[in-house]
């Protein structure tokens, strides 16, 4: 593998995989799921993706163990992206209720989430499954592992970066999976409850913006 690209969801990895698509063409996998990794995952616990020879990239919903042995193997190089842990939390909710909005877009997604259809942003954001996920993705991994972390609230920019850094053609964005759905602010309390629950995903989202001397919201700063 010559990169492997973790999708965090809610970071603009859709967006992502749409340029990487133009760039790699067939060499590039297709986008793996959650779903797709427990397919592929064998009986010993290791994933083992189901790729032709030519494909050399790899992106998808991965936790960094489950491609740690493929990243170490080789002169593989790891990137991902990050963004605003509350902003990352008040999207994903706001996903999920697009979806009950418009069920016959996605019937399968709806369906997996149908559960979720009366939650409040607090209820959804309480739920253990729904914090830190920056932190679970890529636990096991430190900073230094990686080619390249780039940052949601600067996409653009920071594709451009990356594209510098890979030697890439020029290559268009096409915005993918934006939520339309507008999304109330959270009040005082509710922002530091959404900050309390993603405690870990504040410290490494503020460990990143610092180092890349970002502005980041001066009130984490009260939680680390």
């Amino acid at each position: 593998m010559d990169i492997i690209s973790i999708h965090i969801p809610k970071t603009g990895g859709t967006t992502l995989y749409a340029v990487l698509k133009q760039v790699y063409g067939d060499k590039l996998s297709k986008s793996y799921r959650r779903r797709d990794l427990i397919a592929e995952t064998s009986l010993a616990g290791v994933f083992a993706p189901n790729t032709s020879g030519r494909v050399t990239v790899l992106h998808g919903h991965f936790h960094y163990p489950e491609i740690k042995h493929l990243h170490q193997t080789s002169n593989t190089k790891l990137i991902t992206w990050l963004r605003d842990p509350v902003q990352r939390v008040l999207s994903n909710y706001h996903f999920f209720k697009a979806l009950f909005d418009h069920p016959q877009r996605n019937p399968k997604d709806y369906e997996r989430n149908k559960h979720r259809s009366h939650q409040t942003l607090m209820e959804y954001a309480a739920l253990p499954e729904c914090q830190n996920r920056m932190n679970l993705f890529l636990n096991g991994a430190v900073l230094q592992d990686f080619f390249f972390i780039g940052v949601q609230d600067n996409f653009e920019s920071d594709l451009k970066l990356l594209a510098n850094k890979l030697d890439w053609p020029n290559v268009s964005i096409p915005f993918k999976n934006v939520t339309s759905r507008p999304s109330a602010s959270p009040n005082k309390k509710e922002l530091e409850q959404l900050i309390s629950w993603n405690i870990k995903d504040v410290a490494l989202y503020v460990q990143v913006m610092k180092e890349r001397e970002l502005p980041y919201p001066v009130i984490y700063d009260d939680f680390l």
